[in-house]
């Protein structure tokens, strides 16, 4: 009898697990996003990333970093983005005109300024950009053409007149802007020429000098998902993070402003 009564127990209490674990929510599904940013924004983008997933524990996001051109170049061929920022507008504009991006999503996003820094430990000093051209000053990193900080940088060196003398001695960087903060900090240049937010990620670099906004067109970012991404939405309310209040605190730490589009 009270063997039939302990299986009695048993099976009711196996009854009201199952039935329990059928009320139970079924589990979250986890969303990857791969996303492609410019370089400029890596170190702030870094700490975004930690804070949107404290949030959303369900989203992973995976992020790559290189030069806008680069990245335009990789959506053109069909690398499997589902969202980008670009440091530059032109690259957003080109993947508009080709029905790649999705326009209701994009956004121009933030600005930030176009300095001249040497190694921390260096004693160079330059107070006008134009004093890049001066005899003294034997190698500048700057950045290929192709790169956001390499088409401001050539408007600006042109704008100044020293285009030409500076380009005599550049040391020129190609895939990304990570590259002209890596030149100086290994000494493989004596200055070189990037975005603030770039030298405000290392502390072995210093800021020589700030280039006249007068000199070059405002630096814009921009925003957007790429037509073919399978997760619109997820990648959407991502993007609307990235204007909160919350995240541009970040990204002024680290010298970006935000624009109003």
């Amino acid at each position: 009898m009270k063997r039939l009564q302990w299986m009695a127990w048993c099976l009711a209490a196996l009854m009201l697990a199952l039935w329990l674990g059928s009320c139970s929510p079924p589990p979250t599904k986890v969303v990857s996003l791969n996303f492609a940013a410019a370089g400029m924004v890596r170190n702030a983008l870094q700490e975004i990333e930690d804070l949107y997933q404290q949030e959303h524990p369900n989203v992973v996001i995976h992020s790559i970093y290189a030069g806008s051109g680069v990245i335009k170049e990789a959506i053109e061929q069909g690398e499997p983005f589902d969202g980008i920022l670009l440091a530059d507008i032109p690259p957003l504009d080109e993947l508009q005109t080709k029905g790649l991006i999705l326009l209701e999503s994009r956004k121009e996003l933030l600005s930030t300024d176009i300095v001249l820094i040497a190694s921390a430990n260096s004693s160079v000093r330059v107070s006008d950009l134009r004093q890049l051209a001066d005899d003294r000053i034997k190698s500048v990193a700057i950045g290929d053409q192709n790169l956001a900080v390499g088409r401001y940088t050539a408007s600006l060196l042109t704008k100044l007149g020293i285009k030409q003398a500076v380009e005599s001695k550049a040391v020129v960087v190609k895939v990304d802007v990570r590259e002209v903060l890596r030149a100086v900090e290994q000494k493989e240049a004596e200055v070189g020429i990037t975005f603030l937010s770039e030298a405000k990620s290392s502390a072995d670099v210093q800021v020589l000098t700030t280039a006249s906004k007068d000199f070059y067109e405002p630096i814009r970012s921009g925003v957007a998902i790429v037509k073919g991404s399978p997760h619109r939405q997820e990648m959407q309310a991502y993007l609307d993070f990235l204007s909160s209040p919350k995240a541009m605190a970040v990204f002024q730490k680290f010298g970006l402003r935000p624009l109003r589009s």
